[in-house]
């Protein structure tokens, strides 16, 4: 074992506060607040400790940003006086100082210790940060898993930690996905303004759970005073920023606009060099393209592969792995077109964003003013399928699709019970034409269109209109 190492986990051990401090709090001393899955996690990790529930292991992945990092040093802050054993360590730093993964790390922590994991009797909880960074994690952690029952592993990656697990860890680890924040959490991290218990969920049920349209308006008009009163204590103003960079927790604790893109754009710029390159067998070349095609989605979501291949002068099949990279990198969120599987290949796909922080990112280059005003619908829809994503496709729930016919509705989302519903999304007052010319071909059950409309129902063309009051709560 290398000494350098074994100095590297007792330096970690020993400046352990204040490596937490950096991260659970901000500069001018305050603690950040704990975002939804500070709950969650806690609880497995209680229940570790009571002897309650196994398995021992939480890997939670996301793109770069999202507040994983601080989310872990939180829980590690939260148990270091309470656990008799707290370790915290970079995966990411280790590999880049002295090329030493999880399994060298945890020799080390043995030599320190005085004798092996497996031969311990008190309980342990070990925090490793981007496991990603090292290419053997996912072994390394199945035998670690193995190897012991009274130590608890909470470790964090990016998007590509899904891709590179073994079955084998699947089987063994719980995996939970850190999403971006919705709004009611960005409220709540920001300003302190708490969700109403159950009301989400209440919402979500009403609109995608309902038989037909005219259950979903009554549902809807059951919750209503409900609504209004989260709303009651909450500034509108507060859309827009949350809409241009408050999916992400750390633009929240940024000084001005100009400081937070230029953070997102860097964060853009670790992604393609460092997690694309572990998803995908990108030259240096073509790394360089994509910044350049994810602005070109930002202008014009609808992609044509030919059109880009010509414009980046790229093979076209080089283009489709660069989508298909930043797709599981949780960048870009792919919208076939409706139709067929023959019909659908034929069409061009819709890519939208997993936080429209990042696409307002792109937008503020451009230096134009009113920027906001004259993209709001597009950010706003990026907002929604993210929402779709998580709710739907993450769970295995259901598939969205759009309809590219011109004037067609912004989703289709089906869902595994074969209910179809369209929805359409708009940030002014919305009409129902697309949504009525998308019915001339897909037979839906029922259609949404989210708006800044009252909430009304045509029963003849089964629409309902939901005021963004009700999606910003869910």
């Amino acid at each position: 074992m290398k000494p350098e190492i074994i100095h590297y986990v007792q330096r970690s051990i020993q400046t352990l506060d204040q490596r937490l401090t950096v991260f659970t709090h901000h500069p001018n001393g305050t603690q950040y607040p704990y975002r939804f899955m500070f709950t969650k996690l806690n609880g497995y990790i209680t229940d570790f400790l009571n002897k309650k529930s196994m398995p021992n292991m939480v890997v939670m992945p996301g793109f770069r940003g999202v507040g994983k990092t601080t989310l872990m040093a939180q829980l590690c802050a939260e148990y270091k006086n309470k656990a008799a054993r707290v370790l915290f360590l970079s995966v990411e730093d280790a590999m880049n100082l002295f090329n030493a993964g999880i399994s060298e790390l945890m020799l080390a922590y043995e030599e320190i210790l005085g004798h092996p994991l497996e031969s311990g009797q008190e309980p342990i909880l070990i925090f490793l940060d981007e496991v990603q960074s090292d290419p053997r994690w996912a072994t390394s952690l199945k035998g670690l898993y193995e190897k012991t029952r009274h130590i608890f592993f909470c470790c964090t990656g990016s998007s590509a930690v899904s891709l590179q697990t073994t079955p084998d860890l699947i089987r063994r680890a719980i995996f939970e996905k850190m999403p971006p924040m919705c709004f009611t959490e960005y409220e709540m991290v920001k300003n302190n303004r708490h969700p109403i218990d159950g009301l989400k969920e209440k919402i979500q049920h009403a609109l995608y759970g309902s038989d037909r349209a005219e259950t979903v308006h009554s549902n809807l008009l059951k919750l209503r005073p409900e609504v209004n009163q989260y709303w009651s204590t909450i500034n509108r103003a507060e859309i827009k920023q949350y809409l241009s960079y408050g999916t992400l927790p750390f633009a929240l604790i940024l000084p001005n606009e100009t400081s937070i893109y230029d953070a997102i754009s860097g964060l853009l710029d670790k992604i393609i060099t460092t997690d694309l390159v572990a998803i995908g067998n990108f030259d240096t070349t073509t790394l360089g393209v994509v910044k350049r095609l994810l602005f070109a989605i930002s202008e014009n979501d609808l992609t044509s592969v030919t059109t880009l291949a010509e414009k980046f002068n790229l093979n076209r099949l080089t283009i489709v792995s660069i989508f298909d990279a930043l797709e599981k990198a949780e960048l870009l969120i792919k919208i076939p077109a409706y139709g067929s599987n023959m019909s659908i290949a034929k069409k061009a796909t819709k890519y939208l964003f997993m936080s429209p922080a990042i696409r307002m990112t792109f937008f503020s280059f451009t230096g134009q003013e009113g920027t906001y005003l004259s993209r709001q619908g597009k950010l706003l829809e990026d907002s929604i399928g993210a929402h779709l994503y998580e709710e739907f496709i993450l769970k295995g729930q259901g598939a969205i699709r759009y309809d590219s016919a011109e004037g067609g509705a912004d989703f289709i989302l089906q869902l595994l019970n074969q209910k179809q519903i369209i929805i359409e999304v708009g940030m002014g007052n919305k009409n129902q034409r697309q949504i009525i010319n998308s019915q001339k071909k897909i037979n839906s059950d029922y259609n949404l269109i989210f708006s800044n409309s009252e909430l009304s129902l045509n029963q003849t063309q089964k629409i309902v209109s939901v005021p963004l009051d009700y999606y910003f709560l869910m």
